[in-house]
């Protein structure tokens, strides 16, 4: 089922030649150098978890308290965004992230497999680079492949490893369409070949951790005279569900949950479980290569979800009502966590909470400003941003800079937040008969 060679034609043949698969390394857009001799440069990883609820770091955890000592730690010595918001699905997270703007610029607002990032946006791969980061991608890109220039060695990543797709099956790195299976595996816009990574004995969430070690170790050999930033997008806990024995055995849940959601959804709740504790291990193995290395001491790590909980038992956005998809908080809130070296982040302030709104396009600009010791001056392509620079705000406790977040602008239908009030127009899933529904608390009722 897969070449037992690296033979590129077979695996390409394997691959259904779907668009834009091929056996080219493409080399990576140059970017004009723009900030120069700035010192005190951080290295940057934004680990974006795919799927993972409000509820399911095992510190705000009901059910899975134990599964996230890592992720815990990281937070206990960082500081916590208690007010944090994303986009209901994948797509507008991930554009957003990277291009500092609300999607309703972008054009992803709504769930269409062909959504891809526009080709005249700016990436903050490329205003990194512009800063002199080397810059790389792991994981899940699901911003668009329709031509060369859509995939992310041409949006400013210099390295890229992982699947274009939105899901790819753990085990055969394969997506279906349509009742056709292809390879859903690249390097630098290549098909990978490799029998030894195609293996339908390895679980990609190990793959993809391999990968992003190998960045890790590669950097502080070949590329120690740069900054590196490393946009980990992991595939884990996306569905399908799917994990090694040795984590699933350590998730057992009592009779009364299989009682309650019947064994399917028992079943998919265990390996859910599973699935995080392969995110707190992948993670935990991340920062122990950034120590061997003598990294950690220079690198601001931030982990962040990209949308709520896939449901009410297999992703947990309590306490909010929604869940993704869903506009209401428990489908856009989510946990974002701030680690960094005492130069970055004061003692003072390790440990803490923000309770200030944040969004996923504030990542952009404040990044940026870490990135060029605050010398940033907007995009690089001059177009204008939403998100704001949050770091000040974080580190002093400030009121949030950010007050008006746009979750939806499309046909007849909004919903925008201002600050703790957020308006829904037309938006299906809200149980009134008036089309207009607004409101300031969306815990759930129940």
């Amino acid at each position: 089922e897969y070449p037992d060679s690296t033979n590129e034609e077979t695996a390409y043949q394997l691959a259904n030649g779907i668009v834009p698969y091929n056996t080219i390394d493409y080399d990576p857009i140059d970017i004009e150098l723009k900030y120069d001799n700035i010192s005190n440069q951080p290295n940057i990883i934004f680990i974006l978890i795919d799927d993972w609820g409000y509820n399911d770091a095992g510190f705000r955890s009901t059910m899975m308290s134990w599964t996230t000592p890592t992720i815990d730690n990281l937070k206990e010595n960082g500081v916590l965004l208690t007010n944090y918001y994303t986009y209901e699905f994948c797509v507008p997270s991930r554009g957003s992230l990277l291009t500092g703007r609300f999607v309703v610029r972008l054009g992803l607002e709504t769930d269409n497999p062909a959504s891809e990032l526009p080709l005249d946006e700016v990436t903050l791969a490329q205003e990194l680079k512009s800063a002199g980061y080397r810059t790389n991608i792991v994981g899940k890109w699901h911003l668009g492949y329709s031509t060369y220039y859509h995939l992310p060695n041409q949006r400013g990543f210099d390295y890229q490893y992982g699947y274009l797709n939105a899901q790819e099956d753990y085990w055969t790195k394969s997506v279906s369409d349509n009742g056709t299976s292809y390879v859903d595996l690249m390097v630098n816009g290549a098909l990978v070949t490799d029998p030894d990574e195609l293996s339908s004995s390895l679980h990609s969430g190990f793959l993809l951790q391999s990968k992003a070690e190998e960045v890790i170790k590669n950097h502080a050999k070949e590329y120690n005279n740069q900054p590196m930033f490393l946009y980990y997008a992991m595939q884990l806990i996306h569905i399908p569900f799917e994990a090694p024995d040795r984590f699933i055995s350590r998730c057992e849940y009592p009779d009364s949950i299989v009682e309650t959601y019947g064994e399917s959804t028992a079943n998919n709740t265990q390996k859910y479980c599973a699935m995080n504790l392969m995110v707190d291990e992948a993670i935990t193995n991340l920062t122990c290569v950034l120590k061997d290395t003598d990294m950690l001491d220079n690198t601001i790590i931030i982990i962040s979800g990209d949308n709520g909980g896939v449901s009410s038992i297999q992703g947990d956005s309590y306490p909010f009502r929604g869940h993704k998809h869903s506009f209401f908080r428990g489908g856009v809130s989510n946990t974002a966590i701030i680690h960094g070296p005492t130069n970055f982040i004061p003692e003072s302030k390790q440990g803490t909470t923000y309770s200030g709104q944040v969004h996923i396009t504030d990542w952009f600009p404040t990044i940026m400003g870490l990135a060029t010791n605050g010398s940033w001056t907007g995009s690089y392509g001059g177009v204008d941003i939403d998100g704001v620079d949050m770091w000040s705000s974080i580190l002093n406790n400030d009121t949030s800079l950010h007050h008006e977040i746009v979750f939806l602008l499309h046909d007849n239908s909004s919903v925008i937040q201002y600050d703790m009030n957020k308006l829904l127009i037309n938006v299906l899933e809200v149980d009134v008969i008036e089309p207009l529904f607004i409101f300031t608390n969306d815990l759930d009722p129940t």
